[in-house]
């Protein structure tokens, strides 16, 4: 997938754009030509629209200092609230131990009741299935996940921290030795991530996969466009429609690439 987000960068270079990295943006701004984003060295960067791929929450309560001023994002916090975050695990495997394996996804889920508990349902994807290459020769990519919420994680101290990482992976492993016995033992490289990760890696509130509605009958039928209130701003993302996942996201940025260029006369 990584691919994807070089291509597009490439592109957007091959235009005259400029990417910015590690430039993190704490303020959204009105400028006199359209809107203006504050860097947290300080410095401002004004464009005739911005677009924010952050979360609705992330961008109106924090980034335009709470500014729900419409009704039409007032309805939006009543309606959906924010999933749960994901531990996720990253292993490196000898590839004897799938050696008769086809499938490159398993769902592991001992008990129905617990399917939306933490850590209840375990996803597991093993891409090196489908293609060899990505890992060293006799190793498979073991990415296994299941739902957390920031509130399991919250507060603790860097060795608690660290210390709940490693006890809730070796259960998550304890678990997937149903399907792969032997797994601990095959295991050459591993990479916890937790809640926290995301949030400090990818700028999502609480680590958040994005917005669910709270009525379900809604679904996301009523997730906004690309339009906000505020004047020359645009959000893209899952926070937008038609919601989460990469087909879903990508449809979000070509509708807004869309509607900005038009907007501008293009």
């Amino acid at each position: 997938m990584g691919q994807i987000a070089l291509t597009l960068a490439e592109g957007i270079e091959a235009k005259g754009g400029k990417i910015r990295y590690g430039a993190r943006v704490t303020q959204i701004l009105p400028a006199r030509s359209g809107m203006a984003v504050k860097l947290a060295t300080g410095e401002t960067l004004t464009a005739k629209r911005v677009i924010s791929n952050s979360t609705r929450w992330d961008t109106f309560q924090n980034l335009l200092g709470n500014n729900k001023s419409s009704w039409w994002e007032k309805t939006w916090f009543d309606r959906y609230e924010k999933s749960p975050s994901f531990l996720s695990l990253h292993l490196g495997v000898d590839r004897s131990l799938v050696s008769n394996v086809q499938d490159c996804h398993h769902i592991l889920l001992e008990d129905w009741a617990k399917m939306e508990d933490e850590q209840g349902t375990i996803f597991l994807s093993i891409p090196t299935i489908l293609d060899p290459s990505l890992a060293p020769e006799g190793y498979h990519i073991f990415h296994a996940f299941t739902p957390s919420w920031m509130s399991q994680w919250h507060g603790l101290s860097s060795a608690a921290y660290e210390q709940k990482k490693e006890k809730d992976a070796e259960q998550i492993i304890d678990r997937l030795e149903r399907i792969f016995p032997g797994l601990s033992k095959a295991i050459d490289y591993q990479e916890v991530g937790t809640p926290r990760t995301h949030r400090r890696f990818l700028g999502r509130v609480d680590g958040t996969y994005g917005p669910i509605p709270k009525n379900r009958p809604l679904g996301l039928i009523g997730m906004p466009f690309n339009r906000t209130s505020i004047p020359n701003l645009f959000c893209v993302g899952d926070s937008t429609f038609p919601g989460q996942g990469l087909n879903a996201v990508a449809f979000s940025g070509f509708a807004c690439a869309h509607l900005v260029a038009c907007s501008l006369g293009k």
